[in-house]
């Protein structure tokens, strides 16, 4: 957490609630807030490098409150290849999993979506895991040219909402 940013003290989880936002709230409301280092509700949405390991290596304990089978962290974006080769596995884009995050009429950011596979591209088993990544349109975000930090953050900032799913059917 950086030095200027804030956290509203709420309970992590509270009776009945299910975090289920929709996709312009995940970009307008959370992830723009804490690019900005402005308050945020605490243990909403915890931090971890989501594609440094495979989904089920995932710290998903960390997330209690949404719906089942779903997590939400922030992290640092995927690579934009086609393809992001981890130990064990690969997270691949779905080029039919993108599309714009519209809010208020503007495209507040983007949406783009990768499946996990084990094993080596193009080879790979497909799992039951898939994520969506939530990214910023820079030009939603008000900030200074000179604040390099902020600029970064735009840049490599995202939400990711990982699933999983039921296990592909075998062959």
């Amino acid at each position: 957490m950086s030095s200027g940013e804030q956290v509203l003290d709420v309970p992590a989880v509270v009776a009945g609630y299910k975090f289920c936002p929709m996709d312009s709230d995940v970009v307008a409301y959370y992830l723009k807030r804490k690019i900005l280092g402005e308050q945020l509700p605490a243990n909403i949405i915890p931090t971890t490098d989501v594609y440094a390991s495979s989904p089920d290596k995932l710290p998903l304990g960390l997330f209690q409150i949404g719906q089942d089978n779903e997590w939400f962290f922030f992290s640092t974006k995927s690579k934009d290849d086609e393809i992001t080769v981890i130990d064990g596995g690969y997270y691949e884009i779905d080029p039919d999993g993108a599309a714009p995050i519209t809010w208020e009429g503007k495209i507040v950011g983007h949406l783009k979506t990768l499946f996990f596979y084990q094993g080596s591209p193009p080879n790979g088993t497909e799992t039951e895991w898939m994520v969506e990544e939530f990214r910023v349109n820079p030009e939603f975000v008000p900030v200074d040219k000179a604040d390099h930090t902020t600029q970064e953050k735009i840049t490599n900032l995202v939400v990711c909402k990982i699933y999983r799913m039921r296990p592909p059917p075998s062959p």
